[in-house]
């Protein structure tokens, strides 16, 4: 899975760097929908994992909620995509 998600995680911005950082970022564009995809074609073909759950949140800065996705690998009985709201109640959002 190396190399998967290449865009680097910044909390702020407000510096001289800030548009090399911003270009950077623009070059691995990356929705949390792309990004929890990336995963599940790595871990899905990988005989070792027998069932998976992916989640990724995008935590908004501009907007008054956060993006989020769920995918999983899809065995009958096995994790559903659905997402408990409590699972992102410890992040800290500035």
């Amino acid at each position: 899975m190396p190399g998967a998600l290449h865009t680097e995680t910044q909390v702020m911005v407000k510096r001289e760097d800030e548009q090399a950082f911003a270009e950077l970022n623009a070059a691995h564009l990356k929705f949390v929908e792309d990004a929890v995809r990336l995963l599940h074609e790595q871990l899905d073909p990988e005989p070792r994992i027998k069932d998976f759950k992916i989640i990724a949140s995008h935590q908004e800065s501009l907007h008054s909620h956060d993006a989020v996705s769920a995918l999983v690998k899809g065995v009958q009985g096995g994790f559903t995509p659905e997402v408990d709201p409590q699972i992102f109640a410890t992040m800290i959002h500035r």
